[in-house]
């Protein structure tokens, strides 16, 4: 369903803006586009580190041209929002760099709608002459005719939420039930190298086709994830099975049928046996690197798969992707702080590929707090940390079904 909201005023812009980012902004400038009259999406940046107008020019043009890159957009909004304050005065925060970024995007093309502040202790428009002293009262925003239509469609805008700045712990006894489990797998494993180990018992047989098992995980209920959670916990520790479980969970299981069939190839399974614990035993003694192949074709597999890694390809589906993002929340709040970093980096991704960078750099913070060495860690940290977004960021969405 679309729902419709007219902005008579700046007010109402300010009211509609928390949605369409996800969450109430601060010390942020966000870049509202439109397709004609109607709203197409939202951009968020941090503010410059500095009033130097060297750092502005630069961090303007990094702006413009990402928001140059969205496409059939023909106007913009601006909205500062700064911890600054108005005080006793009518001067508005953050003008020179607002005047800034209002200037390049109408060289580049665009209509600048209007260009707002919202500062900590009030708000006014960069285009009003008669700003009173101390600002609009931030009052005005809550009381618009937008927020309160947006409050009679919670179902539609949910309430936006501050973002996570670490995953939060689930209650102690979710967090032991999970640990226990974990180390009871690590022996299973542990044994299975060594290859002196009883066969695994049958909860280990779901692993000889991960993707099968990746795919229902996200149909879970809490009977099913209090009874596989914490397997699916254990194999995501392993690199090439958190890649393949992070892309499906994106693209759909046809992704991970082939980034399991490229990882099989390289001997962890033969597929020849018909014992689904011998195979099962040969998944859990591999774990750790992607798979090397000699077949060309299989080499253009992997680098189609390293380009969607990157961002380049096919729009992933988000629904799918929210649905894995609220599941590794979960799952990550039952674990304990050495087992997090990998699904950490996979939320970071998720929330990157839905344009969600802020959110990505969050998650990734976490990781390298907990292990600064942790190399998807430190590339994903590379790749987002630039600003950069995937190329389906800025591809013209499918119309929704109705």
């Amino acid at each position: 369903m679309t729902v419709i909201l007219k902005a008579n005023g700046p007010a109402d812009l300010l009211a509609m803006a928390p949605p369409m980012v996800g969450f109430l902004p601060r010390n942020s400038v966000v870049l509202v586009a439109f397709r004609g009259k109607r709203t197409c999406g939202a951009m968020r940046f941090d503010l410059p580190p500095s009033d130097n107008p060297v750092v502005h020019k630069r961090v303007v043009t990094t702006i413009v041209g990402m928001f140059c890159k969205l496409p059939e957009v023909d106007a913009a909004v601006v909205i500062v929002y700064t911890d600054d304050e108005f005080g006793i005065s009518d001067a508005i925060p953050q003008a020179a760099f607002a005047e800034l970024i209002g200037r390049r995007l109408t060289l580049s093309g665009f209509e600048l709608r209007e260009s707002i502040c919202q500062a900590a202790d009030g708000w006014a428009s960069y285009f009003d002459p008669a700003v009173p002293v101390g600002g609009h009262p931030l009052i005005r925003i809550a009381e618009s005719t937008v927020a309160r239509a947006i409050g009679g469609q919670r179902g539609m805008f949910p309430p936006p939420t501050s973002m996570i700045d670490r995953v939060p712990r689930a209650e102690e006894s979710q967090r032991m039930r999970l640990t226990k489990r974990l180390e009871a797998y690590e022996k299973v494993r542990a044994s299975i190298v060594r290859g002196d180990g009883p066969m695994p018992p049958s909860v280990f047989d779901v692993v000889e086709d991960l993707p099968l098992f990746a795919e229902r995980a996200l149909a879970w209920d809490a009977a099913e994830l209090d009874a596989y959670g914490a397997l699916l916990v254990f194999v995501l520790q392993g690199p090439p099975i958190r890649d393949l479980v992070m892309l499906q969970w994106s693209f759909g299981i046809e992704v991970g049928d082939r980034v399991w069939n490229l990882d099989r190839q390289d001997g962890a399974s033969d597929g020849t046996t018909d014992d689904t614990s011998d195979a099962a035993r040969e998944r859990l003694a591999d774990t750790e690197d992607l798979a090397d192949t000699e077949d060309p074709a299989d080499r253009g597999d992997l680098a189609d798969i390293g380009d969607l890694m990157m961002g380049i390809g096919p729009r992933p589906d988000p629904r799918r992707i929210e649905g894995g993002i609220a599941l590794l929340l979960e799952l990550t709040s039952r674990a304990e702080d050495v087992r997090r970093p990998p699904m950490l980096c996979m939320l970071a991704w998720l929330n990157w590929a839905l344009g969600h960078g802020s959110q990505a750099g969050l998650h990734l913070d976490e990781a390298l707090a907990i292990a600064p060495g942790y190399s998807m860690a430190q590339l994903l940290r590379s790749m987002t940390g630039t600003g950069i977004l995937p190329e389906w960021a800025f591809e013209t969405p499918p119309p929704p079904v109705e």
